[in-house]
This record gives C-alpha cells, sequence and structure tokens, in this order.
C-alpha cells in the first residue's frame, strides 16, 4: 500500500516505542538549553533543571555538531532500579510506587534536584528536528546525534523498501521474535515507520 502512494525510495525502520516521559531537548551552540516534558498535553512544563541531573543526557556536546536543534525522546526508569525503589521504600514502611513510568513522571516533577538526581533515571532520543541538520534522513541524524553524545534509540532494522520485496518479511521477523520480557525497559510495542531514504 504504501509503495503504491509514495513513488521515491524510501526505508522502514522499526524501533522500539519505550512506556516513558515524552521530553523535547533544546540544545544551542552545543548546550543543552531547555528541557520540556509534555505536561498536560497542550502545555509542556519546562523540567531543565531535573534532567540537567540525569546521567545519560550530556549538557555539552563533542565533535561537529550543528548550531540549534531540537531532539525528542523518552525519559524511563529501568525496570531493575523501579524494583530496587520499591524494595528500599518497602523496607521504610512506605507505600510502593505503582510503575515505572509514572515514577519517572513524578520524579521530573520534583522541586529538588538533589533527589531527583537519586533516581536512576535515563533518556532514549528518537527524532531531530531543525532548520539546519545534518542531512535530510532519519537515520543519519539519529548516527550524528549519538556521535555528538546523545543516547538513541537503535534501530531494530532499516531496510529500503524498492530493494527488495523481502523486506518487510524482515521486520516481521523482528515482530515475531522480539521478547518484551527481555528488555532491561518497559517498551510499548515495536514501532514501524516509513522515511525518505538517501538511496535511490
Amino acid at each position: 500500500r504504501i509503495k503504491k502512494i509514495i513513488d521515491v525510495p524510501f526505508e522502514y525502520v522499526c524501533e522500539l516505542k519505550f512506556d516513558g516521559v515524552s521530553i523535547s531537548l533544546i540544545y544551542e551552540n552545543g548546550e543543552l538549553k531547555q528541557a520540556i516534558s509534555r505536561g498536560d498535553g497542550s502545555k509542556g512544563d519546562d523540567v531543565t533543571e531535573n534532567v540537567r541531573t540525569i546521567r545519560s543526557i550530556p549538557l555539552k556536546l563533542r565533535n561537529d555538531f550543528v548550531a540549534n536543534f531540537e531532539i525528542r525522546g523518552e525519559i524511563i526508569l529501568p525496570k531493575e532500579a523501579f524494583n530496587k525503589l520499591n524494595e528500599e521504600r518497602e523496607r521504610s514502611g512506605l507505600e510502593k510506587y505503582a510503575n515505572p513510568r509514572n515514577t519517572a513522571s513524578g520524579s521530573l516533577k520534583l522541586h529538588d534536584t538533589k533527589e531527583v538526581s537519586k533516581r536512576p533515571l535515563d533518556c532514549f532520543l528518537y527524532h531531530m528536528l531543525g532548520e539546519n541538520l545534518p542531512t535530510n534522513f532519519h537515520l543519519q541524524n539519529l548516527e550524528k546525534a549519538k556521535s555528538w553524545g546523545l543516547k538513541i534509540i537503535s534501530p531494530l532494522i532499516s531496510k529500503f523498501a524498492t530493494k527488495s520485496s523481502l523486506n518487510f518479511k524482515g521486520i516481521l521477523l523482528i515482530v515475531l521474535t522480539f521478547s518484551v520480557t527481555s528488555s532491561p525497559f518497559v517498551p510499548s510495542p515495536l514501532l514501524i515507520a516509513c522515511f525518505n531514504s538517501p538511496f535511490s
């Protein structure tokens, strides 16, 4: 169906979609300037100071970064860390947290950055936006972002739909064999997306 609609080379990308807190990071001249969460869905919350405590989010980029851009992703709490937090709360006679996503979301809303820094939050990024990006292609931009020190969601598979009729079968194989229980995080279902391809 996609091939009938799009008459240009494109690629399928299959990625994990984490059940975390949506975040937008804004970098200016290689430095983290602002971090905005989804908030109530219409107006985001500025959580910059708390996000600065997350070790996987660089405050300064390295290598040949572009001057200004935004990159979106998810802030998550790994399952092992979540279980450890609940064990500690149980020993202290406190009520256990309901799930990793709500715990991550609540952590970003705390007013004490020292307390946030104690939470082993992590961040995976998946989409870059801006006027002067390194390339016009999704995967190549993510690869660049990784070289700058950003932690990206690694694609499980990328195939060019115009090269072979077997490409989508490869994606189906990933979907059928992927094990949610083996992931250290709490992922939602896999995300399959189409992007323009750098290859003709």
